[in-house]
């Protein structure tokens, strides 16, 4: 107890802006402890700070413990999980420490002191600012997070190419004159027939075709390893259009398979020459079977974009003659004007006199009196606008600036090389590869990243073992923080083998956001990080999850046995309840048969034999795990058996009780009991 009122003597607690704003007015050397609500404050190190204080500092140097969860200078320290230590002169901070290094914060605290009593000029940085020591942390800290994302990107995009190229190598290994074409959106449904007269002159088979909607993510696949790829303006305008796409089947003696299509293609778009009709006499072109298409559109231009518009060769002619017509009116008019100034010269005495009498209007319409003011109300004031319209106009936002962008589609697209058009194969007739080529993978669904405090592991394991499917993997780390935390162990059972868990373990789940149910399932136990959306679960999944990561489901034989070992004392209990329950069983049944056997008694010959009665009687009755007596009265036990006691004749109910029962009357047809045959009696003992 004593140390804990030193502590609250010896730190100031600072949990709101006031009280900090406070604190930072006091004079000298002031050193602040952050810390977040989740880790606490380290204790370790107030002995050393005590004695600091006590020693050298006195009333130059104060503490105080700052919980970074609710002051607002401090929100860039919040859920971090190592100590820091700010020091602060006159409401500035003027360095940063972190880390529980005893001596080497000892050392700091004792310059900072020297230079506060010595009034040492040096740099001072706001409370919330970062200082160069936190801004070179968080730069080394981004740059890292970027090349482990740049890795990661690469990783993933490898191993996308590879799989790609082992299917597009199956896929030619089996389809070897197999080739696609792609036809633009212009291409109806009912110009295939037209389409196919080129193809039979060139051997070629159209085993099957689609008109199906692609989009940009298709050409994604499409353009891994292709040379003349569509361009990213032309992909953006086929996306989610509905195109024709054939499968075509080409003859080995036509030769490769992307020359005979590139030839099919020429022969669609070139232009023809029909021959003489009975319209046109002579030899004359006719447009190709297919034409590309234009397409104008409007497009934001972005803020420091530079860009010339676009003018296509038929609107360049157009402006150019109307520049030409321009020009020719314009000479036309300057002729004519020059011929009407001649015309008009011998006339100019007329004109000076008509300009004198239009200059004596203008005077008689000016009023008698200038100082008198005329009020003339016109109707001019009519279409003038009021300020809170004026303010209406100029509150509307500006309107973005566009620009007119020209693209032109071609009718069909043939790749140049035969990985792409097994590429083709792959994403738009993957049902021609369904007997040489297993399906994908499926992909892996949308995912989240939920930490939890690890006291709370046992409550959340429930949840995990009813969903499990959605719940892939788990693990035990130091924090939540990703890219920061460290895995202390993938398996629940060696967790709960440590000695030491501290209270910044968390346990971290990878929920996939499929079933709305498992999150909120999970909701209830009050994560302490959960991610953003998808695109940062998944970020944050390959930090804590990386790809070679397994959880360890396996239950150890020493956690098996436990259970089993319960269920075992728990069955001995049991089992020795119904023992207990047993001897008043038994002796029940005794009781009851009792009086037949007394009447069978009376009714045999008395004798020696009868002797052994009794002993019988007790043998049955004392022993509570032995089967019930049979009914037969005069049954012997075997030689060397054990003989009662003379206490366990105690144990005989009274014979009051046997005697005192009537017997109940034999059967009307059943024939009366047979005496037993006499038998040795038992050797005394």
């Amino acid at each position: 107890m004593a140390r804990r009122g030193g502590a609250q003597q010896l730190q100031v607690e600072i949990k709101t802006d006031e009280e900090l704003d406070k604190f930072l007015t006091r004079p000298g050397l002031l050193i602040l402890e952050v810390y977040s609500e989740w880790c606490g404050p380290c204790l370790g190190m107030l002995g050393t700070l005590r004695r600091v204080k006590l020693e050298m500092g006195g009333d130059n140097m104060h503490l105080a413990i700052c919980k970074s969860d609710t002051v607002t200078a401090l929100k860039r320290f919040h859920k971090k999980s190592e100590p820091t230590w700010l020091f602060a002169v006159n409401g500035r901070a003027v360095n940063i420490f972190y880390g529980s290094d005893a001596p080497k914060l000892v050392s700091i605290i004792l310059k900072e002191l020297e230079k506060t009593l010595q009034n040492v000029s040096r740099p001072t940085y706001g409370i919330a600012d970062l200082q160069p020591v936190e801004a070179e942390a968080l730069k080394v800290k981004r740059e890292a997070t970027e090349k482990a994302e740049r890795i990661e990107h690469e990783k993933q995009h490898k191993k996308k190419i590879d799989y790609l190229n082992h299917c597009t190598d199956v896929i030619m290994e089996n389809l070897p004159d197999i080739g696609v074409t792609v036809f633009g959106p212009q291409v109806s449904r009912d110009m295939f027939k037209k389409l196919s007269e080129p193809a039979e002159h060139l051997k070629m088979q159209c085993k099957d075709r689609k008109y199906i909607e692609v989009f940009a993510a298709d050409f994604d696949i499409i353009n891994y390893a292709c040379k003349n790829p569509l361009s990213p303006d032309v992909i953006e305008q086929l996306d989610g259009k509905e195109l024709l796409v054939c499968f075509w089947k080409i003859d080995e003696s036509s030769g490769p398979i992307p020359h005979v299509l590139a030839t099919y293609a020429h022969e669609l778009t070139k232009e023809r020459v029909a021959p003489p009709d009975e319209e046109i006499n002579v030899p004359h072109p006719i447009p190709p079977i297919i034409s590309p298409l234009k397409v104008k559109f409007e497009v934001e231009v972005e803020e420091g974009e530079i860009w010339v518009e676009e003018i296509s060769s038929e609107e360049e002619a157009r402006v150019k003659a109307a520049e030409r017509k321009a020009a020719e009116k314009s000479k036309s008019v300057t002729r004519l004007q020059d011929e009407s100034r001649k015309d008009q010269e011998p006339g100019e005495d007329d004109g000076e006199e008509e300009a004198s009498e239009e200059e004596e209007v203008v005077q008689a319409a000016q009023p008698a009196f200038p100082g008198m003011a005329f009020d003339l109300d016109l109707g001019l004031d009519d279409n003038v606008a009021t300020e809170e319209e004026m303010e209406e106009e100029e509150e509307e936002p500006p309107k973005p600036i566009t620009r007119t962008k020209r693209v032109k589609i071609p009718p069909i697209w043939v790749a140049n090389n035969r990985r792409t058009h097994a590429a083709l194969i792959y994403v738009f007739f993957r049902s021609q590869t369904a007997g040489f080529l297993p399906p994908d993978p499926p992909p892996e669904p949308p995912h989240i990243i939920m930490a939890f405090e690890a006291f709370k592991r046992d409550d959340i394991m429930e949840v995990v073992e009813t969903t499990r499917e959605d719940i892939p993997q788990y693990g035990f780390f130091t924090n939540d923080t990703p890219g920061e935390a460290k895995l202390i162990t993938n398996s629940i059972f060696k967790y709960d083998e440590l000695q030491e868990p501290t209270s910044t373990d968390r346990f971290v789940l990878k929920v996939n956001k499929v079933q709305s149910y498992t999150m909120l399932s999970l909701v209830q136990f009050e994560p302490t990080y959960c991610s953003s959306n998808v695109k940062a679960g998944r970020l944050d999944a390959l930090k804590f999850f990386p790809e070679d990561y397994k959880t360890d489901d396996d239950i150890p034989p020493e956690a098996e046995k436990k259970p089993k070992k319960k269920k075992k004392i728990q069955m001995e209990q049991e089992a020795e309840k119904a023992g207990s329950r047993a001897p008043s069983t038994e002796l029940e049944k005794g009781i009851e048969s009792t009086p037949g056997e007394g009447a069978t008694a009376e009714e045999a010959p008395k004798g020696p034999e009868v002797e052994a009665l009794p002993g019988d009687t007790q043998t049955t009755e004392a022993g509570p795990t032995e089967a019930p007596a049979t009914t037969d009265p005069v049954a012997v036990p075997p030689e060397g058996a054990p003989q009662p006691t003379e206490g366990a004749a105690v144990q005989e109910p009274p014979k009051e009780e046997t005697t005192a029962e009537p017997a109940e009357p034999p059967a009307v047809d059943a024939p009366p009991p047979a005496p037993e045959p006499p038998t040795e009696p038992a050797p005394a003992e």
